[in-house]
């Protein structure tokens, strides 16, 4: 694969030690995140590291608890298993999805939105978290067996479920339903979203006797002052279905634009919110331009079921980042594809 700049194609020799630069900070980041970032992006890590440390005292909820056992199962440890193993498959992962759609260039633009991704993204899964057992149990599976057998990867998202988060059983749900039905009509997408709000609002009301919203507002009960300023709001008060419907797909548009990060005023919380935008800019231009072509609508019909069930679910911004990160080398497709550049050697 070339780097392309100024429609220049770089000597295989150089765009290969740009590649190469690009890893090695990634893996600084990696291997030192917990020196340059806060203590509050560790938390989970902290929580698995001490149940891992104490399998016989761990009073955890299951997702935790079983998650605890997988990395103990294991041996990986936290300060360089896990960074080394979550670098290796992260650009490993990336090469095969560039070779299965034939990426052959990447311009110097999009190179760098890479690295800035792949940077942030190791913050979150070179380290103890479910967000990293995600990556490795839902997406590698599906770079692999998306286009031979996507009924493979829906057994092992089936599995990931029934472990770790039982929501991803909404979410393989709902990839069947948009692949099947609604993926290659935009128009159509558009007016089944309040329908599928409706019905999962509905389901939680009548079948399980709770509100999504008591959900997501019981997850930050015990939040203190700073980790409660990127918390998920309810915008629409009301507990009848149409409220709580609407305060979905509220939360939904929020999501694609954050509007109230960016409103925090934070440096962090600014780029956080540029990434956030540019990440959704690229995969509504790519979707819309390429919605009727079947051979992308496994990653249209992934990130969109993700997308509406985090938006009915996440508590707060940092938790959707941090459970967005394993989803960045799809982004990265949509930035390279979306990318035209004419080519002169």
């Amino acid at each position: 694969m070339y780097l392309i700049y100024k429609n220049l194609k770089i000597r295989k020799k150089d765009s290969t030690l740009f590649f190469i630069i690009g890893v090695l900070f990634c893996a600084f980041i990696a291997f030192f995140k917990e020196y340059i970032f806060p203590e509050k992006y560790f938390f989970d890590s902290v929580t698995l590291q001490y149940a891992i440390d104490h399998p016989i005292r761990e009073r955890l909820e299951q997702s935790f608890s079983n998650t605890a056992k997988f990395y103990r199962i294991l041996h990986i440890d936290k300060n360089f298993v896990a960074p080394l193993l979550c670098i290796v498959t992260y650009f490993l992962l990336i090469v095969k999805l560039f070779k299965n759609y034939s990426i052959e260039y990447i311009s110097f633009f999009s190179y760098i939105l890479v690295v800035a991704y792949s940077a942030i993204a190791m913050v979150y899964l070179a380290t103890y978290s479910k967000d990293f057992l995600l990556f490795l149990l839902v997406i590698i599976p599906f770079v692999y067996f998306e286009k031979k057998s996507i009924i493979i990867w829906t057994l092992f998202v089936v599995f990931y479920a029934y472990f770790f988060r039982t929501y991803w059983f909404i979410s393989i749900a709902l990839f069947w339903g948009i692949k099947l039905f609604i993926i290659k009509s935009p128009k159509k997408f558009l007016l089944l979203i309040p329908l599928v709000y409706l019905a999962m609002n509905f389901v939680y009301h009548y079948i399980f006797g709770t509100s999504i919203t008591a959900i997501r507002e019981g997850a930050n009960t015990d939040r203190d002052i700073e980790s409660g300023q990127t918390i998920i709001k309810t915008y629409i008060e009301g507990s009848n279905l149409l409220s709580e419907s609407l305060n979905s797909i509220v939360t939904l548009v929020f999501f694609i634009v954050p509007i109230p990060l960016f409103l925090l005023l934070k440096p962090f919380y600014i780029i956080l919110t540029l990434l956030i935008v540019v990440f959704f800019y690229n995969f509504l231009k790519f979707y819309l331009n390429e919605s009727r072509h079947k051979e992308f609508e496994n990653i249209f019909s992934f990130v969109i079921s993700f997308m509406i069930v985090q938006s009915l679910f996440e508590p707060d911004y940092g938790s959707f980042v941090r459970h967005l990160s394993p989803l960045y080398p799809f982004i990265f497709l949509c930035i390279v594809k979306n990318t035209r550049v004419e080519v002169e050697e």
